[in-house]
């Protein structure tokens, strides 16, 4: 039972070069944080600066971009320390067997499709919103010399004229709909109409104009989309060092969920709770060259996923690393 545990404990990978020789790696903890993300993109309506003059409301005049995170996962993984080769000297084939885990080893795997872990950026369309054209028709009065028997007279002519409507022609073009929709809604409400709504027409009616309404009204106010964010991080942690705080990912304004750059930063740390009997020297000493297995104790850490001094996410975790080296004779 106890060359059992040794091995899952050692991770010893079978790799032999002859019988009598074998290499074999360390464990080593990786922290895996899955973290799951709302990210909410605002984009101002183009009216957005005249919706106080003409409608009377108060609104966001600028894009914006936040995120918060839903939902994160903390998993430790153990896999080997390539920094930790050991050469052992002696038959313990039956002990390699007991070692074949997948923890140490990669397998080929095939092509299982392409997850993006940056989503291309959103752009704003209002295309959908309003019926207000690009240009008006002006009507102006020029003077044009006519020619009589004895003189020229200046008579008033009415001329047309297209003109491109400016950014406020339109807003007071699309807030004209607005007030008019809801003159409309409220005449229906209270029965001013000649039209007669009762039931589900009448209700129908109302919805109907309240959509019109709330499309001229995405001008003014802008609108927003939302989407989930996914993405996976990995944490080592390092041995001999005092402080075990970690930078686990940040919420970027622009990109998303990201390991690093601008944005919220989300802190992984590590409380080491000691190890039992930890004065106890638990190195085998014995006199000639006997063949000594190399395992490792894991170190017990509490693990708090914070954000601005915040936990979010409490757990225990074993770190291989961070624990005690010990050895096992091999016969």
């Amino acid at each position: 039972m106890k060359r059992i545990v040794l091995a899952i404990a050692a991770c010893l990978l079978g790799i032999c070069a002859r019988a009598q020789e074998c290499l074999y790696y360390l464990p080593s903890t990786t922290i895996t944080v899955e973290v799951e993300a709302e990210q909410e993109t605002f984009f101002a309506g183009p009216y957005a600066a005249f919706a106080k003059k003409l409608l009377g409301i108060d609104v966001r005049r600028a894009d914006e971009v936040t995120s918060r995170v839903l939902s994160a996962t903390i998993t430790p993984k153990v896999e080997a320390d390539r920094k930790s080769a050991t050469l052992l000297e002696a038959d313990v084939q039956e002990l390699m067997a007991l070692s074949a885990q997948g923890l140490v080893s990669f397998g080929e795997k095939g092509e299982l499709g392409v997850t993006w872990r940056f989503l291309p950026p959103m752009r704003p369309d209002f295309t959908d919103k309003g019926l207000t054209g690009d240009s008006k028709v002006v009507k102006r009065v020029v003077y044009k010399e006519i020619p009589t028997d004895t003189a020229f007279v200046r008579v008033p002519v009415e001329e047309k004229f297209i003109e491109t409507k400016t950014l406020e022609d339109k807003a007071k073009e699309a807030a004209s709909h607005i007030l008019s929709l809801r003159a409309q809604r409220l005449d229906i409400a209270t029965g001013n109409t000649d039209a007669t709504f009762s039931g589900a027409a009448l209700a129908d009616a109302l919805k109907e104009i309240r959509q019109m309404e709330e499309e001229y009204l995405a001008l003014f106010r802008g609108y927003s989309q939302v989407r989930t964010l996914t993405a996976s991080f990995d944490v080592i942690p390092q041995a001999g060092i005092k402080n075990h705080r970690y930078l686990a990912f940040r919420t970027d304004p622009d990109r998303g969920l990201v390991s690093n750059g601008r944005g919220t930063p989300y802190y992984i740390e590590l409380e080491p709770e000691g190890l039992v009997r930890e004065d106890t020297p638990v190195q085998s000493k014995r006199a000639g060259k006997t063949a000594l297995i190399r395992y490792r104790i894991p170190m017990i850490c509490r693990l708090t996923l914070t954000q601005d001094g915040r936990p979010l996410v409490e757990t225990r975790v074993p770190v291989y690393q961070l624990g005690k080296e010990a050895s096992y004779p091999a016969k």
